[in-house]
């Protein structure tokens, strides 16, 4: 019965420090890969980011567009972030992006005046 409950144990650690390694990993990265591991790591939080929109980094044969830009919450941290449009987005437009770490789960574009005062600091410049 012991070697059983130790087993759980150290199952339970290996997973707790496995996914707290990965959320250090994954902190200040971008791409396909940290959104992935940020999208099925369950320390990684739920959030909203605010970003200014730019011109895109590409563009494929079916008009889905690739942005790479700052973020930053609400109290101001930034991080580099990379999602996709579905099409062109105008650019100097606010949007609202739901995330979990670097994995942009949908986006909304808002006015200025609801982008939170530290966020529109940092990405208003």
């Amino acid at each position: 019965m012991k070697k059983i409950v130790r087993a759980i144990l150290s199952i339970g650690l290996f997973f707790l420090l496995l996914c707290g390694g990965i959320m250090l990993y994954t902190n200040r990265a971008s791409g396909e890969v940290a959104g992935i591991l940020d999208q099925l790591n369950p320390l990684v939080p739920n959030s909203e980011m605010y970003v200014k929109t730019q011109a895109p980094e590409s563009v494929n044969g079916y008009g889905t567009a690739h942005y790479k830009q700052v973020a930053a919450t609400a109290d101001g941290q930034t991080r580099m972030i990379e999602f996709e449009g579905l099409q062109v987005l105008k650019t100097e437009r606010f949007l609202k992006l739901t995330n979990k770490g670097a994995h942009v789960e949908t986006y909304e574009e808002i006015a200025k005046e609801d982008v939170p005062s530290a966020a529109l600091k940092e990405i208003d410049g």
